[in-house]
């Protein structure tokens, strides 16, 4: 057990996560061999960052059997009776959404965590009495603190991140950037049938757009659907997270046009790292991830009308034809991205202030939304009275810049 007040460095944790959802069988390799939804690669990947920084890290999840994957330890969900560590982490994203079966369990933990994924709270969630609630986004984070009657300071919103390593074995192959590609990786029903109505605008134009999709049903456990079949449409269907960092790279325009509002997007997070150029719905999330005109752009409207989508077309044309724009956007999208590594450390930040300890410096630029004071962490600013937080973006000065706030 840690003492009351908590100094983290060099301390080896004791981190379980869990989760009770069975709509998809997983353990750690299943992100890298065939792909899964982001909840769950969010789930892994956080596991094995925290593993990587020297925690002790066990995942009880829907896993087939016990195993061990870059230093995390997987427990089938049916095997688990006790959660002990130092730190718990409670999540559900998929399935019915419930944490109901976590009453079952005998928790011994110095911090008991709630980390959700989306704005509808899980079942069961007031039985646990969770000391934290971690949310993926000030989207989902509003609802919490809104909807859920969480108080503002018990809430913790921090984005999910990419897997560096990914992106540095697939940059060493060099591949030339096609300008004519456009990429689709998420599920269909977000939005595949808008981004394949801004294909057939832009090909009316230049016949050499091609759009490449990855993903399907299956990356919520559903069955398999039928893959697209039309010209400039390119389905590879699942493919893991490694192969999918190299057809990013190669990629020009990652779409993501839809009207469902999106929690907490991995798909913006890993489009941005690979340098692909975004266009997004102002819906949920995205307009945190994405600062409209420098760091991508934002399309108003219905996505499936076709003046959303004559729209767009014609703003990738644009962009496509303006090098110094396009350089601009995509550098400023590449240094708002942040990886899980340094993510992990923000967790264990938060961990360390909850425990009594410091838990990173205060800044003196208060919050934009209840005037608290704001904790600045290795990706921005988290208010410690409501909950919000806030990106740090360089502007330019008459003394040479300054740093503004970014609410997300």
């Amino acid at each position: 057990m840690l003492p009351r007040r908590a100094d983290l460095a060099g301390r080896k944790l004791r981190v379980v996560f869990y989760c009770p959802d069975r709509h998809i069988v997983y353990d750690g390799r299943t992100p890298e061999r065939r792909g899964v939804g982001g909840g769950v690669t969010a789930r892994v990947r956080m596991a094995r960052a925290l593993a990587r920084l020297g925690h002790r890290v066990t995942m009880v999840a829907n896993c087939p059997r016990p195993r061990r994957f870059d230093g995390v330890d997987y427990v089938p969900v049916d095997e688990a009776s006790r959660l002990e560590g130092d730190v718990a982490v409670l999540t559900t994203s998929g399935g019915g959404l419930d944490l109901a079966p976590a009453r079952s369990l005998e928790i011994e933990a110095r911090l008991r965590i709630v980390w959700v994924h989306g704005p509808e709270k899980p079942g069961g969630f007031d039985e646990i009495r969770a000391d934290a609630v971690y949310a993926v986004s000030n989207f989902v984070g509003d609802a919490v603190r809104s909807a859920w009657g969480v108080p503002g300071e018990r809430l913790f919103v921090v984005h999910n991140g990419y897997e560096e390593e990914h992106f540095k074995r697939a940059q060493i192959w060099r591949f030339r950037r096609d300008p004519h590609r456009l990429v689709y990786f998420s599920h269909p029903s977000k939005g595949l049938e808008a981004a394949i109505g801004v294909l057939r605008r832009l090909r009316q134009a230049e016949p050499a757009f091609q759009l490449i999709v990855f993903g399907g049903p299956e990356l919520w456990g559903e069955a398999p659907g039928a893959r697209r079949d039309e010209p400039g449409v390119i389905d590879h269907g699942l493919v893991g997270q490694g192969a999918l960092a190299l057809e990013l790279i190669r990629s020009a325009f990652s779409i993501h046009l839809q009207t469902r509002e999106e929690p907490g997007s991995l798909a913006i997070t890993e489009a941005q790292r690979a340098g692909c150029v975004i266009l997004a719905s102002p819906v949920g999330c995205f307009p945190e991830y994405v600062a409209d005109g420098e760091e991508g752009f934002l399309i108003p409207g219905d996505p499936l009308s076709p003046e959303v989508q004559a729209r767009a077309a014609r703003r990738v044309l644009e962009i496509s034809r303006d090098p110094v724009v396009l350089t601009r956007v995509r550098r400023a999208a590449l240094m708002s991205a942040k990886s899980t590594d340094l993510l992990a450390r923000v967790w264990l930040a938060d961990w360390e202030r909850r425990m009594g300890g410091e838990g990173g410096e205060t800044s003196p630029q208060a919050c934009t939304e209840c005037g608290g004071t704001m904790a600045l962490l290795a990706d921005g600013l988290h208010c410690l009275a409501c909950g919000t937080f806030a990106r740090l973006r360089q502007q330019p000065s008459a003394e040479g810049g300054e740093m503004a706030m970014r609410r997300g």
